[in-house]
C-alpha cells in the first residue's frame, strides 16, 4: 500500500478483518529548501502524512474493536526545523492536527501521535555519522528501535493515554 497513492489504500486494507490497534508510520522526508522547493515532493510529503493516514483510518475506523486505539508517526522535524524541512517540519506539524481531530472524532477510540527524533540504530541512521546528534542530545546518545517501539506500544496500550504527542528524543528540544 502506497500512502502517496490514497486513492488505493481502500482495496489494498480490503480483506483486513476487525483489529485492536493501528499504527501509521511513513517517513517521507525530501529535503526541500524554499531555494530549490519542488511541488511534486511537498505534494507527495503532504499527501503521504495528511490524505494518506486520514484515508488508512477512515477505511479502517469501521474495524476498530472496543477498546482500539490508533498511533499516527510524526517526527521531531515539527518542533526542531533545519534547512530544507519546511515540508517535513510543516507535514509532521500537521500530523499532530490529525491525530487531535481524529481522537475527537473517533471517540472512544483514543489517537496520539509519536515523534522520534534520530534513532540511531535505523535503517537510515546506523551507517551514518552520528556524533553531531549525539552531541546535541541530552542523554548522550540516540534512541533506539527498542526505545521506539516500546513508546508505541505504551500510547496503544495505556488506556488513559488519548490525544497525546509524544516526543521521543532524548531531549533534543531544550537543547
Amino acid at each position: 500500500m502506497d500512502l502517496a497513492e490514497p486513492e488505493g489504500i481502500e482495496k489494498a486494507l480490503a480483506e483486513v478483518g476487525e483489529i485492536d490497534h493501528l499504527v501509521i508510520t511513513a517517513i517521507e522526508q525530501s529535503g526541500n529548501t524554499v531555494k530549490s522547493f519542488s511541488i511534486t515532493d511537498a505534494v507527495k510529503a503532504s499527501t503521504v502524512k495528511l490524505v494518506g493516514y486520514t484515508e488508512t483510518v477512515r477505511v479502517m475506523s469501521d474495524r476498530l474493536r472496543p477498546g482500539a486505539s490508533i498511533v499516527l508517526f510524526g517526527g521531531l522535524g515539527k518542533v526542531r526545523p533545519y534547512p530544507g524541512s519546511t515540508m517535513v517540519t510543516a507535514t509532521n506539524s500537521a500530523v499532530s492536527g490529525v491525530m487531535r481531530t481524529l481522537a475527537v472524532e473517533l471517540a472512544p477510540v483514543r489517537v496520539n501521535a509519536l515523534h522520534p527524533g534520530v534513532v540511531g540504530d535505523s535503517p537510515q541512521w546506523v551507517s551514518r555519522p552520528q556524533e553531531l546528534a549525539v552531541s546535541r542530545t541530552p542523554i548522550g546518545r540516540l534512541a533506539t528501535m527498542a526505545e521506539v517501539i516500546d513508546a508505541t506500544d505504551f500510547l496503544l496500550r495505556n488506556g488513559a493515554v488519548n490525544a497525546v504527542d509524544l516526543h521521543l528524543d532524548g531531549g533534543t528540544r531544550v537543547v
